[in-house]
């Protein structure tokens, strides 16, 4: 079946269509599962799409190939390329269009999925076919937001990744619930290689003989290596701080209300505040959920991973936000580095630009960024961006800013009260003599660890049995859980909660009358947010790599890198082998010129919340830069590793280059936070170790908005 000039419009409309103009939501998976005809259906249409003819354009193995592998057109779609040396798919990375490119695409998985969805409805017995199919009329694919704090505490989806089976209801199963293969957990191929060469060895990763998509592997190159789910959610949990606060920085600080700013991670020459950016913070989450080659770490495989699709919706969710916020602001003009199959790399993208292979309604015309400009077009909105609920403009943006503070904003939310007061305070301690921090040696959450791995996982219903615990906040390296019940409206798509009114907190109001007020210590009003800015080439190495943030000792034993509490973040970078004639030569002609082009990226990992902790545990004096950036100096420490998990020697990545910067951030009394725009280098932190700051290394602040 050949999918040549297949319309993408989107999952239809309710009929009739509401009169107020609304759209179905695309909910967080673990609301999705409240519901649960809705995700009844959700998990039986994505276990029949998975079974579809994989040599069928619009099975789900032809829908996961447009991003990458397998090397072929789609759609008839056979760009201006193919007299080179072939292709890398055509999804936009390095570029201005990454946002724009993937809407569309999640539109045509959302279509397709919703066709499956509806037909299963139609199955079920008449007495409950009415329900099924009123379910199925409003579906939409879920989310996985992993910015904000999970009500469960599972930073990974239990319905992911916590069983390889899962109970359902099926047509033919008289109501009763039973067992089936879990189809979020992982996607087995039937066959492998439908077409000759589909897939392909990389190094000695046997992508091309793995029978399944698999998540951190339990070897590099064995034919039977098998997913080590444990170490997804350990990497969630220890890396969330500072994706959370990479979200809130991005959607609060001036810099990034230009969208070429916000949207990719190209580097900006004399430019320093605008290394963050959406496609940086995406790129971390391919590698904390797919592990040393994994499929989700290698972007050519990384569709097929059914986690995928949660995780771009939820990257398509923070650009709806961010638009909502910057109404103004999403303007397209931009030399791309990286081309792909019909777009020549150093080709200026517009607005106009096609995003092919993507037609629209009429079969023949390509979308725009301009056309995917409203999530609405395809019948969808997220619960922060429901623009129909609001009766202006400027009460929608502001509930939209609410929202995410409530998500995202749990630093900030550390500067109030006493406690706000003693992490401001100047302690005079000594970074150098400061407390050593140890090593990890196994907390209670690493023995559980143990003893799950000893026992293997539960078979039964993901939601049930073999629940993942959560993860262990005793070390401080998560200081937001006491937002949990503010995340949780905002989840759920309920108004926030009004900026004025308190939390009681559980205090006896009454037996605290007539006593005598007890010293308020002066609020502070501003606090610093200290962050690790990297720039490195795209290519150099010639395969994927990262970098990994440490504060504090750290482990030695690499395995350990994406998962110890020692780990900051990781910034991952997607490089390819672009020397003629070695095995893993890309196809991609494009690549090529941007290796030639050296490009470089950046982007950021967040060390506030960090240092938090290291303040409770008096490792740090306070978070006043004459304690923090000693303490940094000493204490912060940054390795590579290649794609298969060998440590690459700093030294030997010309390039990059690893620094600290600082801006300064306002309390104003019951308002939101506002970020100042203007970052402060301070090359002494890194300077004098490999892929330090270097003396003639680029300082020049932005220009807040610019």
């Amino acid at each position: 079946m050949s999918a040549i000039n297949y319309p993408v419009v989107g999952a239809p409309k309710p009929s009739p269509a509401p009169v107020d103009g609304s759209v179905p939501l695309r909910l967080e998976i673990r609301q999705l599962q409240q519901n649960a005809d809705q995700w009844n259906l959700y998990i039986l249409g994505l276990d029949a799409f998975k079974k579809m003819d994989e040599t069928s354009d619009l099975s789900y193995y032809g829908v996961c190939g447009i991003h990458g592998r397998p090397y072929r057109p789609w759609g008839g779609v056979a760009g201006h390329n193919n007299d080179q040396a072939g292709w890398q798919g055509y999804c936009t990375h390095s570029s201005i269009l990454f946002g724009p490119w993937h809407r569309p695409y999640l539109a045509l998985f959302e279509q397709l999925l919703y066709g499956i969805v509806n037909d299963i409805a139609g199955q079920f017995p008449v007495e409950t076919r009415a329900r099924y199919q009123a379910a199925a009329s409003t579906f939409r694919i879920p989310y996985w937001d992993w910015a904000a704090i999970p009500d469960s505490g599972d930073y990974f989806p239990n319905a992911v990744g916590g069983s390889n089976t899962v109970s359902v209801i099926t047509p033919k199963s008289n109501g009763q619930a039973v067992s089936m293969p879990n189809p979020l957990y992982s996607t087995t191929f039937h066959p492998l290689n439908p077409v000759q060469g589909d897939f392909a060895p990389l190094g000695r990763t046997p992508y091309n003989q793995w029978p399944t998509t698999l998540r951190y592997p339990s070897s590099t190159h064995s034919l039977n290596a098998t997913s080590e789910e444990d170490q997804v959610f350990d990497a969630m949990a220890t890396q969330f701080a500072g994706l959370q606060q990479n979200i809130n920085i991005l959607m609060n600080d001036p810099n990034y209300k230009d969208f070429s700013a916000f949207s990719n991670h190209l580097w900006v020459p004399n430019s320093v505040g605008t290394e963050a950016s959406l496609e940086d913070v995406h790129n971390s989450i391919h590698g904390a959920v797919g592990g040393f080659m994994g499929h989700m770490s290698e972007l050519d495989y990384s569709a097929f991973d059914p986690v995928f699709w949660l995780h771009h919706c939820n990257v398509d969710r923070l650009f709806a936000i961010w638009q909502a916020l910057n109404p103004t602001s999403y303007t397209i003009r931009e030399r791309t580095q990286d081309g792909n199959f019909v777009t020549q790399a150093g080709s200026v993208e517009t607005s106009s630009t096609p995003l092919t292979p993507f037609v629209d309604a009429s079969g023949s015309t390509y979308w725009t960024s301009e056309g995917v400009r409203r999530t609405e077009t395809f019948n969808y909105a997220y619960p922060e961006t429901r623009r129909w609920a609001f009766t202006s403009e400027s009460v929608y943006e502001s509930n939209v800013a609410n929202a995410v503070q409530q998500l995202y904003g749990g630093l900030s939310n550390q500067f109030s009260g006493e406690e706000a007061f003693n992490l401001m305070s100047v302690r005079p301690t000594d970074a150098a003599t400061a407390p050593a921090i140890k090593k990890k040696v196994e907390t209670s959450h690493s023995a559980s660890i143990s003893n799950r791995s000893a026992t293997g996982h539960a078979n039964g219903a993901a939601s049930g049995s073999a629940q993942k615990p959560i993860a262990d906040t005793s070390t401080g390296f998560h200081p937001f859980h006491n937002i949990a019940e503010r995340v949780k409206g905002a989840v759920s798509g309920q108004d926030p909660k009004p900026e004025h009114q308190a939390e009681r907190g559980g205090i006896d109001f009454e037996k605290e009358i007539g006593k005598p007020a007890a010293p308020v210590p002066e609020q502070p009003r501003s606090y610093t947010e200290y962050i690790v800015n990297i720039k490195a080439p795209k290519h150099l190495l010639g395969q994927s790599y990262r970098v990994h943030i440490f504060l504090g000792e750290f482990n030695s034993d690499i395995k350990t890198w994406n998962t110890q509490d020692a780990l900051v973040g990781t910034f991952a970078v997607f490089g390819k082998e672009t020397a003629p004639g070695r095995d893993d030569e890309t196809k991609c002609g494009k690549c090529k010129d941007d290796a030639e082009k050296n490009t470089i990226i950046t982007g950021t990992v967040p060390l506030t919340a960090q240092i938090i902790g290291e303040v409770k545990k008096s490792h740090c004096g306070s978070l006043d830069k004459g304690n923090v950036l000693p303490y940094l100096k000493d204490n912060l420490h940054w390795r590579v590793t290649l794609a298969d998990g060998m440590e690459r020697n700093r030294d030997e990545v010309p390039g990059l280059v690893v620094s600290v910067v600082s801006t300064e951030v306002a309390l104003p009394e019951g308002n939101r936070p506002k970020y100042s725009g203007v970052y402060t280098v301070h090359p002494e932190v890194t300077a004098g170790r490999p892929a330090g700051l270097g003396a003639d290394a680029e300082t020049t602040p932005a220009t807040p908005g610019a």
